[in-house]
């Protein structure tokens, strides 16, 4: 019986993916540290500690929400594809009805929650992200190669909110954290989709490397996005005025990006894209590390 319990609270957990919720409570955490500190805080109070708590629980809550009607809208694309078919709701372990039951109660209480305990303006983003990953990005993957492009909007949201929570307004720090976030998930994503393309194609998914399997188009696109997360991460110099030895460390991060990129164009293979994959984990918890340092 207890195990029975267990592997349902797990399938439910897995209908929420974790892992991507994890990566939003992060970068939630690191726009809400970064707009204390731009006020002179450096979490001290315990009224910061509670609300930054309020603010990863709601958001975590938001994420599992849209993951979960993300996977209730693709039952029939994810039965399709190896990666995704043992997922719970091709294996039928949780019915679509419940599934959507689930994904609708945690939006709902995910955006009262954040509302009540954070403040109006984190719900109203926190309603975007989920909105925009599950009525725009979700259903595009299925008619453009621009889907990828699309679904970095709601993946960078979460350091707005973060941000949003700590300060009440969107000043420039905040969108740099948007933008480093946008760019990183490009070569990120189109590494994974250049792993799975042919499971993708087997889906319906229209992305890049399945449709251009050359990889040329989603090499170009990587490469710019590499030197575009560059950029984008030294702006924090000269709008926090962050010192050479972030600027340097960051230079360093990004040119190894860049030269992956560059590598997987030169010759397309997936041990190519696999190392682009497996730095860009690396480089995204180093480089919000080195944030938080400087």
């Amino acid at each position: 019986m207890i195990k029975i319990q267990k592997n349902v609270l797990n399938d439910y957990l897995n209908l929420g993916k974790p892992r991507i919720g994890l990566l939003v409570v992060v970068t939630a955490y690191l726009g809400y540290y970064l707009g204390l500190r731009s006020e002179g805080s450096h979490m001290l109070s315990l009224n910061e500690w509670i609300t930054l708590f309020h603010l990863v629980f709601g958001m975590f809550l938001s994420c599992s929400g849209a993951c979960a009607f993300n996977q209730v809208f693709e039952i029939d694309i994810d039965s399709k594809m190896d990666r995704t078919k043992n997922r719970p709701l091709p294996l039928k372990r949780i019915s679509y009805k419940r599934a959507y039951v689930y994904a609708l109660f945690l939006f709902l209480i995910s955006t009262f929650y954040l509302n009540y305990f954070v403040n109006t303006g984190t719900a109203i983003l926190s309603c975007l992200t989920y909105f925009t990953y599950v009525f725009v990005y979700t259903p595009l993957k299925k008619v453009t190669t621009l889907n990828t492009l699309i679904g970095a909007i709601p993946g960078a949201l979460p350091p707005v909110g973060g941000w949003f929570a700590a300060t009440e307004s969107l000043s420039s720090p905040a969108w740099i954290l948007f933008g480093i976030l946008t760019c990183w998930q490009i070569p990120h994503f189109l590494a994974i989709a250049i792993i799975y393309a042919e499971d993708y194609k087997k889906g319906g998914l229209m992305m890049l490397p399945s449709v251009y399997p050359d990889n040329k188009l989603t090499g170009i696109y990587m490469i710019f996005f590499s030197i575009a997360l560059t950029a984008v991460s030294l702006g924090l110099c000269f709008i926090k005025g962050y010192g050479v030895l972030f600027a340097c460390c960051a230079l360093i991060l990004g040119a190894i990006f860049i030269n992956s990129s560059l590598r997987l164009t030169r010759d397309n293979t997936i041990e190519n894209a696999k190392t682009v994959f497996y730095y860009s984990i690396a480089y995204l918890p180093i480089l919000i590390f080195l944030i938080i340092l400087f």
